[in-house]
C-alpha cells in the first residue's frame, strides 16, 4: 500500500483516467475526496461495498431437492396478466 500526504485541492493520478482529489479536511480524523473515474470502473465505499455483500450472502435461498423440483413447476406454467383500464383482456406468455 502506498501512503501519500496530500494538502486540499493536490490530486493523486491512477493510471492515465482516475484522479483523486482532497478537497477538504472535515476535521482531525476526516477528509473528503473526490473521485473522477470513468463509468466503467466501479467506486465504491469499501465499508458499504462489504455490508451489501454480506446481505446479498445471508439472502441467498438454497434449494432442496424438493424445492428444485417445485422450481421446474412453476417455471412451466404460462404467466397470465390481466390489464386494467382501457386493455382489459388478458394477455398469456410463456416465461
Amino acid at each position: 500500500m502506498l501512503t501519500l500526504t496530500r494538502a486540499v485541492g493536490e490530486k493523486i493520478l491512477i493510471g492515465d483516467d482516475i484522479v483523486i482529489e482532497v478537497r477538504a479536511v472535515v476535521d482531525s480524523t476526516h477528509v473528503r475526496i473526490a473521485v473522477e473515474a470513468p463509468r466503467q470502473i466501479p467506486v465504491h465505499r469499501a465499508e458499504h461495498f462489504a455490508a451489501v455483500s454480506q446481505a446479498n450472502r445471508e439472502a441467498a435461498v438454497t434449494l432442496t431437492v424438493g424445492d428444485e423440483s417445485l422450481l421446474h413447476e412453476i417455471k412451466r406454467e404460462p404467466a397470465t396478466v390481466t390489464l386494467e383500464g382501457d386493455a382489459k383482456e388478458s394477455i398469456t406468455s410463456e416465461t
